[in-house]
């Protein structure tokens, strides 16, 4: 699986592979990039100086094995940790904690963060869900830089999850299948 996703966080992060089927799902965007490939993602690009960053949550789906890993691509130069595993919160208020929050720990490959141990991406996807019904527009990732790594201490995603939870439905019918 941990290949697979480097693979696939590839074919993410560098987006030059052109998808064969895109659907929205609210700003979730479901795409096959490769064969036997499905992504359910999430992308958000804002101003920063004077050109446009890009940050992306993925769920992807390996469908040879039906495999799914998550993973989480930050605001170019904004995330700097050389630690292998990352404490990640995610929380529904941005500066609130709430008991339902969720704390994972995710495995770190520089220019990116994923899960792959399929309990933990279970627990993502239902607090997604669970907060999509309870009304909440977006949640928020936060997850620490290297002590060195100044001035910010940690990085901050914000996540709209309006959509998810169709999207997701749809997305794991689609892994289910076979190739």
């Amino acid at each position: 699986m941990c290949r697979f996703l480097l693979c696939t966080a590839a074919a993410l992060y560098f987006s030059v592979l052109a998808a064969t089927a895109a659907d929205r799902y609210g700003d979730w965007l479901l795409e096959e990039p490769r064969s036997s490939v499905l992504t359910l993602s999430f992308k958000q690009s804002v101003p920063l100086g004077k050109k446009i960053v890009t940050s992306e949550l993925g769920f992807i789906c390996d469908q040879k094995d039906k495999s799914i890993g998550v993973i989480l691509i930050p605001f170019d130069g904004a995330f700097e940790n050389r630690q292998n595993v990352i404490p990640v919160l995610i929380q529904k208020n941005n500066d609130q904690y709430d008991p339902s929050d969720l704390l994972q720990h995710w495995k770190n490959r520089t220019d990116y963060i994923f899960l792959d141990a399929k309990d933990d991406v279970d627990e993502l996807a239902s607090y997604l869900k669970a907060k999509e019904a309870d009304s909440v527009k977006s949640v928020h990732f936060f997850f620490p830089n290297d002590v060195d790594a100044a001035p910010q201490i940690s990085t901050h995603v914000v996540v709209n999850i309006s959509g998810f939870s169709d999207g997701f439905r749809v997305f794991e019918t689609g892994c289910a299948q076979s190739q």
